[in-house]
């Protein structure tokens, strides 16, 4: 593994309207490098049980709360609507998980985890912790909390501005 953190940080003195900055120095494009990384670790253990990579997303998330309305299920998953909708209709279809009405007469809907689905799940997820943990462990305790912490604050101030 090589070690880049000794590189000029371009953050390190920032003018309020940001022109001391190029592209290449927007905090967007360190995340979506990663993000990109990140997206392919689960396609290796979704497609090992058969699953999409949406799917994986959803049935691992259902599986985590057990019983989880389909309007949570899209924010925690921050997934569109239609697309969690299709997707819980793939999983049923495969008998991973179960849809009821939340009470009679609504429309809103709750999805639960089989036990079939948990069967998959308990099959897959640790691979998945395995391979998050290889990452988070680069990382010595310190800038793993500290991470978590100036995550946190970011995803705080992005829904503050969106």
């Amino acid at each position: 593994m090589t070690n880049k953190t000794s590189a000029r940080c371009p953050w390190e003195h920032i003018e309020p309207d940001g022109s001391n900055l190029t592209v290449e120095d927007f905090l967007s494009v360190p995340i979506v490098r990663i993000a990109a990384h990140l997206k392919r670790f689960p396609s290796i253990y979704a497609s090992s049980a058969g699953l999409t990579l949406p799917q994986w997303r959803l049935l691992s998330t259902v599986a985590h709360h057990r019983s989880i309305p389909l309007k949570q299920l899209a924010e925690i998953s921050a997934s569109d609507k239609a697309l969690v909708s299709r997707t819980v209709k793939e999983l049923a279809a495969k008998g991973l998980v179960s849809t009821a009405s939340m009470k009679s007469g609504d429309r809103s809907l709750v999805c639960n985890i089989t036990a079939k689905g948990s069967r998959v799940v308990d099959k897959v997820i640790p691979l998945a912790r395995e391979r998050h943990a290889r990452l988070l462990l680069a990382l010595d305790v310190e800038d793993r909390v500290r991470l978590y912490g100036i995550l946190q604050k970011l995803q705080a101030v992005c829904a503050d501005i969106d």
